[in-house]
């Protein structure tokens, strides 16, 4: 071969290298544009599929929007009953999402160029809360109140005469709220089961959680229905798959309905995607307030597979947590109300929501004053209620168990709070006058009072 064919075969095959060694460079460009073009695809779909830790929902900027609360009976083992409790005070309104956490949301839907961006098209999730993950890394804080200390100095004790039905109670205890005084106690600390009763915890808690500025939950974070959730037994919303609720739309359901389905679901989401976390700081807070005779198993009080699985508490463990929980106002609108919206109404599973607690302003057994707490029963637990009432300004506590009926239950409740109401000095005994007919033989007997 001559030199100048030589010189050319060689200037052929560097052309040639050079060439293959431009397209893969090219190629291994446009390799690297396509995965990120799905990586970001990918990461927008998971934001809108399943939440982000650091992008909060954006929330309504009052956390006190009505609901009321009805519940339905129980089941032949279990129907818990409730009614909900107290509210939250202007400086404890729901917390705004931050603006980082906006400037997060906002920059994941911000195109990246007019002609080239890989997520155009995608609705848009800025003016729509996200689903909160369940976070297993949040730790609840011990909470700032104080246990409150009763004072029985002067208390009345066990069956006294005077109180109709006293005799059909297991346990039960009557506070003057405004000075922790006890008026009244029946086996005050003896633990009993205490049915739905519970629910006065897991709301509490579930409300403490969501309004806590070191947590991932608002009161409307999203939470998606569970199948654990859907089985769990009546009294109940009937969940459906592939629904989601709002941390608010369920603590209506348990305060208003006592649903079941709404306690669990709190405590599954709330306890990081298992409600045994969160039973756990139930039994914690428990303990923060001094409430010594108390157990819990579950979140919503139905009962477990033998008396020693049932949740457990006294009468005076129930009233400090009652003390606690009307610090909260929006807890306590919850529980005043008779009836609440569940779902919207054009949805063929929209429920009005139904209190069980009918010593509520206009229920058929009403009491005058009482504006909640909750209701409850199980076979083992009898009828039970924490029932708050207001009567001149003045706040008294009823915590009884173990009625065999609620009409028995009711019927004793007002007695009690009318006679506590008397001892201490806002409402005037009861008297009566006879007057006598000269015209007939029959003496007729006439009672005034309140």
């Amino acid at each position: 071969m001559s030199r100048r064919a030589m010189i050319i075969l060689i200037l052929a095959i560097i052309a040639v290298h050079g060439i293959l060694l431009w397209l893969v460079v090219a190629t291994g460009s446009n390799e690297e544009k396509i995965a990120e073009t799905r990586r970001l695809i990918e990461e927008e779909n998971a934001l809108r599929s399943r939440g982000d830790d650091d992008v909060r929902p954006f929330e309504q900027a009052d956390p006190a929007s009505s609901v009321q609360n009805p519940e339905t009976g129980s089941s032949s083992s279990a129907g818990n009953q409730g009614a909900g409790a107290s509210s939250q005070a202007a400086s404890q309104q729901p917390k705004p999402a931050s603006s980082s956490a906006q400037t997060a949301a906002s920059s994941q839907t911000k195109p990246a160029s007019p002609e080239k961006d890989p997520l155009a098209g995608l609705p848009a999730v800025k003016d729509k809360p996200i689903p909160s993950v369940p976070s297993a890394s949040y730790v609840r804080r011990p909470g700032k109140t104080a246990a409150p200390k009763l004072d029985y100095t002067g208390a009345a004790k066990d069956d006294i005469s005077g109180l109709k039905g006293i005799s059909l109670s297991t346990a039960g205890i009557l506070v003057d709220m405004d000075t922790n005084k006890v008026l009244w106690a029946k086996n005050p600390s003896k633990p009993v089961p205490v049915a739905s009763l519970t629910k006065i915890m897991t709301i509490m808690l579930s409300y403490e959680i969501a309004m806590d500025d070191t947590s991932p939950y608002t009161l409307e974070s999203l939470i998606p229905v569970t199948p654990e959730a859907i089985n769990t037994e009546a009294s109940k919303v009937y969940f459906k798959k592939g629904e989601m609720f709002t941390i608010r739309e369920l603590l209506v359901a348990a305060s208003v309905r006592s649903a079941n389905d709404a306690a669990h679901l709190l405590a599954e989401h709330l306890g990081g995607g298992t409600a045994d976390k969160f039973i756990e700081d139930m039994n914690r807070r428990a303990k923060e307030l001094g409430m010594t005779h108390t157990t819990y198993f579950n979140a919503h009080g139905l009962p477990g597979k033998t008396k020693a699985l049932d949740n457990q508490s006294s009468c005076e463990d129930i009233a400090r947590l009652c003390l606690v929980f009307r610090s909260y106002p929006y807890l306590m609108e919850l529980a005043a109300k008779r009836t609440a919206p569940f779902r919207e109404k054009s949805s063929p599973d929209y429920i009005l929501l139904q209190n069980h607690n009918n010593l509520l302003p206009g229920a058929k057994t009403e009491a005058r004053g009482v504006n909640g707490i909750k209701t409850g029963f199980t076979n083992r637990a009898g009828f039970c209620v924490a029932a708050s009432c207001e009567r001149s300004g003045h706040n008294l506590l009823a915590v009884v168990t173990g009625f065999p009926s609620a009409a028995d239950r009711d019927n004793f409740v007002r007695v009690l709070l009318d006679w506590g109401y008397v001892k201490i000095g806002v409402a005037k005994p009861k008297t009566s006058t006879s007057k006598t007919t000269s015209t007939s033989s029959k003496t007729t007997s006439t009672t005034k009072g309140r």
